[in-house]
């Protein structure tokens, strides 16, 4: 029997009418709400596998950092793991419970609206390590975490504000347009609290230079780390910021939300394990000359569990630069390692 050609064939001059569920009921489509938060639930899915590997990877390679680091980054990865369990719970529901019940789909789930303060904490947590870093440099320079901390705070405060409004007023998932601009605000002063935190650190390495080669060399790293640390989560931030703002009827911000959060908690974990890794960028450079090679004293070999600190306690660049910088300086886990360093010297 010859098989029967049942293709669709467009006529010529005919009008391709829509009569998808979606747009019949006035809706936006599938592909920009459950189909943006399909595809940021599955790259955040990976992006938190790096993460649960990034902190097996610290807790192995410094498990005699700080208390109060280990905690934060415990904290980090709980937010995450609550959050990538919150967006699961979403698609489960959206795209296997209610995904041939059209009323149900319409309907807004608990899962989302929790979502957008979990959101707010998970970036606030990944901030505030920023912030910290910002602060342990020293008491010269404490003031600069103040307007970063009340726009952390003040992005936080509309990250809750959306979240009430939408367990308060969002009967259906088309009413998420009403919280839209406080995410949009919310994910703001986001990006704000990145610019700020990250040119206070670029400040202080910049006021931290010398006649050393060497020591501007290092400083040129740190600076350009410093700089990439926030520029990934600053163009995410200022995508949702973007999208929240012009296309709030559909869900396209929550998707590329999913990936920013994830990028916070990457980035900082990246940062803490990363000191080894530019401890051995400058293993040779270092290991090569002794700091009396530099106009500062006597001459001392650089020991390799030192260079790690040098990297990360700007004290410990170099004895020239002490004079310039405060002597609590740090850029990772607190001001101990510089106290510790101060004492071999005396030694």
């Amino acid at each position: 029997m010859a098989a029967v050609d049942v293709q669709h064939r467009e006529l010529p001059g005919a009008t391709v009418v829509d009569l998808s569920i979606p747009v019949t009921l006035g809706l936006p489509s599938l592909d920009s709400t459950l189909g943006a938060v399909y595809v940021g639930m599955v790259v955040g899915v990976m992006l938190y596998g790096l993460t649960v590997h990034q902190t097996y990877r610290y807790f192995k390679l410094y498990p005699s950092d700080k208390f109060y680091v280990k905690t934060l980054v415990i904290v980090i990865v709980l937010l995450e793991t609550l959050h990538s369990v919150l967006w699961v719970i979403v698609g489960y529901h959206y795209l296997i419970t209610e995904a041939l019940n059209i009323p149900g789909l319409l309907l807004g789930h608990w899962s989302v609206r929790l979502t957008v303060i979990e959101t707010g904490f998970a970036v606030y947590a990944c901030q505030s390590y920023y912030a910290c870093r910002v602060y342990l440099i020293g008491p010269r320079y404490r003031w600069l975490v103040i307007p970063a901390v009340i726009s952390m705070t003040t992005g936080l405060g509309f990250a809750i504000a959306a979240g009430i409004e939408a367990f308060a007023f969002t009967r259906f998932i088309t009413d998420f347009r009403r919280v839209s601009w406080l995410v949009s605000i919310a994910y703001g002063f986001a990006v704000s609290s990145d610019v700020i935190l990250t040119s206070a650190l670029v400040f202080v390495l910049q006021k931290s230079r010398t006649g050393s080669k060497r020591t501007n060399s290092i400083l040129d790293i740190l600076i350009i780390y410093t700089i990439n640390t926030g520029l990934l989560t600053s163009v995410v931030s200022i995508a949702v910021f973007i999208f929240a703002i012009i296309l709030p009827g559909n869900l396209i911000y929550a998707g590329v939300s999913i990936v920013g959060a994830k990028l916070y908690a990457n980035s900082v974990l990246a940062v803490l394990n990363s000191r080894k890794s530019i401890d051995n960028q400058f293993m040779d450079g270092f290991t090569s000359f002794g700091i009396g090679e530099t106009p500062c004293g006597p001459t001392r070999q650089v020991p390799r569990g030192d260079l790690e600190s040098m990297v990360w306690n700007i004290p410990q660049l170099s004895t020239c630069i002490e004079s310039n910088i405060s002597q609590d300086m740090t850029f990772a886990t607190g001001t101990e390692d510089a106290n510790s360093e101060r004492g071999v010297r005396r030694e």
